[in-house]
């Protein structure tokens, strides 16, 4: 059986199978990067799990974002799970359909091939499988132990291409087969197999994981919006292992490339040059019968008849079209040339190839010129190859029944298939391929051609005033037509190169294209193109032009005819024009949808406008499916046709009826399914219609020709086919546009292209680059540093420092871990408290520096939650709090059914310290948080003052904390102003002594100048002593403070106004209470003020323009004063109902413009303390003064809230309600405190109504903001 001599093959062996640099450097390529891709997917996937790892182990040391930090490991997990689990997913590469046979069975067979194993040099196949497929091949068993373990090599033999080849041929192949059995780098296909499983699976499977994050979008809109960043990060992994291992593919395929044509020369080696390439040749044709064999077996199997032998099958069909195609060549090899075989070529270069870098293997030309590169003379053994097994009929037959078996059952109900004959079936074989159409005389003109879909009508097909002579019959059908028959063939391969070219679906071989002797560069592609479809539209026009002749001579001689014939066959010819158009329309249409569907589902997330387009489609091929059943009724076959057709009625019962539903939105799923089979059963029916229509026309005008050349007349014609009137026609050319190009997001998802590709890249790169880098966010626990003090405050927590400003928190990593070593020092290095803190009671934990501030923990309420009372805290050092919000704001909703709540830890060390002391459980801790203050605060800060004030009135003792904080600042003015205030009697005389000595010792100094000033008595002469100071130092702060002082003492805003602006800015301690002063004026001046410039300097500036302008939810009492500043008096009122509130509004609304006189009657039955505060109290006082009612308890209140102040504004509105004129009454106004007298002027609109200056209603209207008066036209 040796084709050539076993010395002489090891020898060629050793010659021809040595590794070449190419494939060396190839394998190294293909390991270099198949390592990267694993070490790349095991790298993610472990650092996704050890970042789950590590994240738990933060949320379970930390309380503070414990819901973020759990739900960040939990995405971490589910990322690493995502990947890992595609690990698990390899499965056995086992193809289907697979038939095993052993040494006992088929012993010829395995002698034969374990001969040429050990030829080869290569193992023995470890089991050997036959298939129904043209195909030999090596396989794995594989599992996830062979990416370390090896694996054995298992052979498939396809019987299709034993029935294909001769012996030696098959030998060749085979030798292909072992030489990859001898290849070690077979291993790297091996992992690159098992990698690809791995990546496929994480990047086409959906499964559990996609299934859980599309469930959480639809629970709720919101869980929805969180899915999307799991989901965004589950895209950018698919992606980045898909483009990697597109990387691995790339190397994989250059690999595999050199692996074949290393392969080739292991069985030139075996079996000579020749064999090989001969195999090659015939597989085309071997395909290509064994296509058309399968689709005879699966026609019969659907009529209910088995075929016993496909082999037989598909060799009589081998035999059938080499002589229908008039080719030598389908299904043979030419014989070899006697002189120089070496330099025959079987194959040639196309001028379009697919792109090589996807190319596993080389393209026959390049495998044929690698055989003969050393060419190796041998003869090829023509026996059968069916010669190697045993028993080969019964073989055959039981393969073929396998071929039935793997059809899948026939459905409920089916008769078993019946035995058919081997001869019956190749009796009804050749009775198709025997068919008139097919005979060799018509030179091949009509296999494959359309005739008459370029025609409008059938009519143009025949000339029907051509003037036919009997002589010219015999000129039809000459031997020059299989000329242009090959020539059209050829140009309409030509031309879908070109066009493949053009469209760069394919490569260029070589850098230019010669057609005719003509060569064409890449930028002359088109006018290539535009050449050859020249030569085919040239080649087609005389070969329609042969066509109508032939149809205008028989018409012409028909007529002359009695009988009917020429109706006949121009019914056949109209029926062939329906057909050809109907059935291509459908093909185009269907090709259409098809063309929707996958550029639709290109991204694997069909859009609602990628349904529409496709339901839209679906909906066309409806209705020219349901045209085709519609015109059923009108489409008549001749008798003829009928018993042709053999069918049992007409074309109404050969087509059957319609039962397609429309497609919709909710059914294009099952419709899409349902569609192929509706689409082929139409066509394939238009198919056998036009099979048989076009076989009896040939066959009528051979009936024809016959009758003329005997110049006699045939019998009667049967009654002409009909077809419908109207219908759709499709000439060539017309088709429908196809989608060609997908859009550039649907590209840049595919990465389709380079620059797509590389967008993808970068973009899913950069995706899990932060994915990574978001878990490297937060390595440890979270504390929270508040400090309530006014100083900045430098915080050390086991060795992790941070400064935390006055009044402010700060985040502060640390270890999670039970205790910690705490230090908080001043700017200056000053310690203020050192401990270790212990465990903490669970929650978020909260250092509060030196306990220096008070906290509460607050509930807001959304929607219909029930509301729940403060919490005072006091103020603990170290707390572990289950806030929602530490020291921030709450949220201004929510999203949740029925309402929620969310708890807010805020420190109240901001506040005045009246407020804050408040907040305190007892005395103990009021009297250690003012000394705190005392001694730590800024005396730039506004409370500063007032807590050394409240530290030195609580205990005289405490002047030792003041004389200690003036020798660490002895020019600290702040704080020599309260030396003064504090100092009673004797003690100030000798405190301003000192000063005035300070300020004569240097007369240059500002600050002690002021000082000494502060010592003057009061009166005229120390107003004038600030003003000459001033003039004398006019950028002085507290200079410019005194001189506003005393013009807001006055009532003269204006006077005052450019002097708080400035020292608002010079004096942090005082910007809050100056830049409200400040905004009044401006509203009162110019009816607005700069908010942008002045709020953020004042809390309180801020508090009262919101309620002026009302915001929080619309039916939340907060927008009450808004409704009051409109004089909606009604609507401010429902408001606050049922609110604290409610009493304070009442009064306000009271005393408004416009007020009723049930609500002046209900604010006047309030209880005196009802509703009272700063105010509302001179507003009440005015109220009862102007209905009569006893303003005395009202009075008493005012006493208790201003103290000195009371009697000013007392006799002040008294005057007005004696009716004493404007500067009367105002000059009892003088002296009074800023906000007093702007509170006194609304009063007094209150009390004298219409009978109030102007610039009282003015000042009352502007000076004050909502919340502060009542409404006032």
């Amino acid at each position: 059986m040796d084709a050539i001599h076993a010395g002489q093959s090891a020898a060629l062996i050793e010659q021809l199978a040595r590794p070449s640099p190419s494939y060396k450097r190839s394998a190294r390529l293909a390991v270099a990067g198949l390592l990267g891709f694993v070490l790349l997917y095991f790298l993610l996937a472990g650092w996704f799990a050890w970042t789950a790892y590590r994240l738990a182990l933060v949320a379970y040391h930390s309380n503070q974002h414990v819901l973020w930090t759990g739900l960040a490991a939990f995405c971490s997990a589910f990322f690493g799970a995502f990947m890992l689990k595609a690990i698990f997913s390899i499965r056995s590469s086992m193809p289907e359909g697979l038939a095993e046979v052993t040494a006992k069975e088929q012993p010829r067979l395995f002698a034969f091939l374990h001969a040429l194993a050990d030829a080869a040099g290569a193992p023995r196949p470890h089991r050997v499988f036959l298939s129904n497929r043209v195909n030999a091949a090596v396989f794995y068993d594989l599992s996830l132990l062979n990416l370390i373990f090896p694996s054995k090599k298992n052979l498939e033999i396809g019987l299709p291409l034993v029935n294909a080849l001769p012996l030696g041929e098959l030998r060749a192949v085979l030798a292909h087969e072992f030489g990859h059995f001898a290849q070690r780098s077979m291993a790297v296909g091996r992992w690159v197999y098992v990698a690809q499983q791995i990546a496929m699976h994480l990047v086409s499977r959906r499964d559990r994981f996609d299934a859980f994050l599309d469930g959480l979008g639809r629970i709720d809109l919101r869980l929805r919006v969180l899915a999307w960043a799991p989901k965004l990060v589950v895209w950018s992994i698919r992606s980045l292992v898909e483009s990697a291992f597109h990387v691995v593919v790339l190397m994989q395929s250059a690999l595999s490339r050199e692996m074949e044509m290393q392969a080739d020369l292991v069985a030139v080696s075996l079996t000579g040059s020749d064999a090989l390439v001969h195999a090659l040749h015939r597989l085309r044709s071997a395909d290509d019968a064994w296509s058309r064999a399968l689709g005879f077996v699966h026609g019969e199997r659907a009529e209910g008849r088995a075929t016993r032998d496909a082999y037989a099958v598909q060799s009589h069909i081998t035999q059938r079209m080499a002589a229908i195609l008039d080719d030598p060549s389908y299904g043979a090899v030419p014989p070899l040339p006697e002189r120089d075989p070496e330099a025959h070529r079987l194959f040639k270069a196309e001028l379009a190839q697919p792109p090589r870098m996807w190319q596993t293997h080389p393209l026959n030309h390049e495998r044929e010129a690698n055989a003969k590169r050393l060419y190796v003379p041998a003869p090829i053994d023509q026996a059968s190859a069916w010669s190697l097994f045993s028993e080969p009929v019964a073989l055959r037959e039981r393969m073929s029944a396998r071929l039935l078996d793997a059809a899948g059952p026939r459905g409920d109900g089916a008769p078993e298939l019946a035995d058919t004959e081997l001869e019956a079936s190749l009796r009804k074989l050749g009775t198709y391929y025997r068919r008139e159409q097919f005979n060799r005389r018509y030179c091949g003109v009509y296999f494959g051609r359309a005739l008459a879909r370029h025609a409008a009508s059938h009519r143009e097909l025949a000339d029907q005033l051509y003037a036919a002579t009997p002589e010219e019959a015999a000129a039809f059908y000459p031997l020059s037509l299989k000329d242009d028959v090959r020539q059209a063939r050829m140009l309409a391969d030509e031309c879908g190169q070109l066009e493949a070219l053009v469209a760069g679906a394919a490569r260029l071989s070589g850098g230019s294209v010669q057609l005719r002797g003509v060569d064409y560069r890449r930028k002359e592609l088109p006018a290539a193109l535009a050449r050859a479809r020249g030569e085919l539209a040239a080649v087609e026009g005389r070969l329609r032009a042969h066509d109508r002749l032939c149809r205008s001579w028989h018409q012409a001689m028909a007529a002359r005819m009695e009988g009917g014939w020429q109706p006949y066959l121009d019914g056949l010819l109209a029926l062939l024009h329906y057909v050809e158009h109907t059935e291509a329309n459908l093909r185009d249409a269907h090709g259409l949808l098809l063309n929707a569907a996958s550029v639709v589902t290109a991204i694997r997330h069909v859009t609602d406008e990628g349904v529409v387009r496709v339901v839209s489609e679906a909906n066309q091929l409806h209705y020219l499916l349901g045209q085709v059943y519609k015109q059923r009724e009108a489409l008549v076959l001749d008798t003829h046709l009928v018993a042709r057709l053999e069918l049992e009625g007409n074309w109404k019962e050969m087509l059957g009826e319609f039962g397609l539903p429309l497609a919709g939105r909710e059914n294009i799923n099952q419709w899409m399914g349902a569609i192929d089979g509706w689409v082929g059963h139409a066509t394939g029916a238009l198919t056998a219609l036009r099979g048989a229509a076009l076989e009896q026309l040939l066959l009528t005008e051979t009936l024809i020709a016959r009758h003329v050349h005997l110049k006699a007349a045939p019998r009667p014609a049967p009654a002409p086919s009909r077809v419908p009137y109207d219908y759709a026609r499709l000439a060539p050319g017309d088709e429908r546009k196809r989608q060609t190009r997908l859009g550039a997001w649907a590209r840049f998802l595919r990465a389709d292209g380079v620059l797509p590709g590389a967008a993808r890249l970068a973009v899913a790169g950069g995706v899990v680059a932060a994915a990574l880098g978001a878990g490297m966010l937060q390595t440890d626990a979270v504390l929270t540093v508040y400090n309530g003090l006014g100083v900045p405050v430098r915080v050390t927590v086991d060795g992790r420092a941070a400064t935390v400003g006055p009044f402010s928190h700060r985040e502060l990593p640390v270890a999670p871990q039970e205790s910690h070593r705490v230090a908080a020092h001043t700017a200056s290095g000053a310690l203020i408290e050192e401990f270790d803190s212990g465990a903490g009671a669970g929650g978020s934990p909260v250092y509060n520096v030196a306990a220096a501030g008070p906290m509460v923990e607050w509930t807001a309420s959304y929607g219909r939650a029930a509301a729940v009372p403060d919490r005072r805290l006091g103020a603990p050092r170290w707390l572990g709090s289950r806030a929602d919000v530490l020291f921030g704001a709450a949220p201004k909703s929510i999203s949740a059914k029925g309402g929620g709540t969310r708890t807010v830890l805020e420190g109240a060390a901001a506040l005045a310290p009246s407020a804050q002391l408040d907040l305190l459980p007892d005395d103990a801790e009021r009297r250690r948080v003012t000394l705190l203050h005392a001694r730590w605060d800024d005396t730039r800060q506004p409370y500063t003052a007032e807590w050394l004030a409240r530290a030195i009135a609580a205990d005289s003792g405490q002047s030792t904390l003041l004389a200690r904080r003036l020798r660490e600042a002895p020019g600290d003015v702040a704080l020599l102003r309260l030396e003064q205030d504090a100092a009673g009697g004797e003690a100030h005389a000798a405190v301003c002594l000192r000063h005035e000595e300070r300020a004569r010792a240097a007369p240059d100094d500002p600050d002690l100048a002021y000082l000494a000033l502060r010592c003057a008595p009061e009166g005229e002469a120390s107003r004038q002593g600030y003003r000459d100071a001033l003039r004398r130092w006019p950028a002085h702060p507290w200079l410019r403070n005194a001189v506003a002082y005393e013009a807001l003492l006055d009532g003269d805003f204006a006077a005052a106004a450019p002097h708080l602006d400035a020292v608002r800015t010079q004096l942090p301690q005082l910007a809050a209470e100056y830049s409200l002063t400040l905004a009044r004026i401006q509203r009162l001046q110019r009816g607005t003020m700069d908010y942008q410039a002045l709020a953020p300097l004042s809390p309180r500036l801020r508090q009262l323009s919101e309620l002026e302008e009302g915001y929080g939810p619309q039916d939340t009492p907060t927008r009450a004063y808004a409704q009051l500043n409109r004089g909606a008096l009604a609507a401010a009122m429902a408001f606050t109902a049922d609110t604290p509130a409610a009493a304070r509004m009442l009064r306000l609304a009271a005393a408004s413009d416009g007020a009723g006189p049930d609500t002046i009657r209900r604010a006047l039955a309030l209880k005196p303390d009802q509703g009272i505060d700063e105010a509302t109290v001179w507003t009440s006082v005015a109220l009862a003064l102007r209905h009569g009612a006893s303003p005395e308890p009202y009075m008493e209140a005012a006493g208790r809230l201003y103290g000195p102040e009371q009697p000013r504004v007392r006799a002040f509105l008294d005057a007005v309600r004696r009716g004493s004129g404007q500067a009367e009454a105002e000059a009892l106004l003088r002296g009074a405190q800023p906000e007093v007298r702007m509170l006194a002027y609304s009063a007094a609109l209150v009390l004298a109504g219409e009978r109030a200056p102007a610039d009282w209603r003015l000042a009352g209207k502007r000076l004050l903001f909502a919340p502060e008066r009542p409404y006032f036209r």
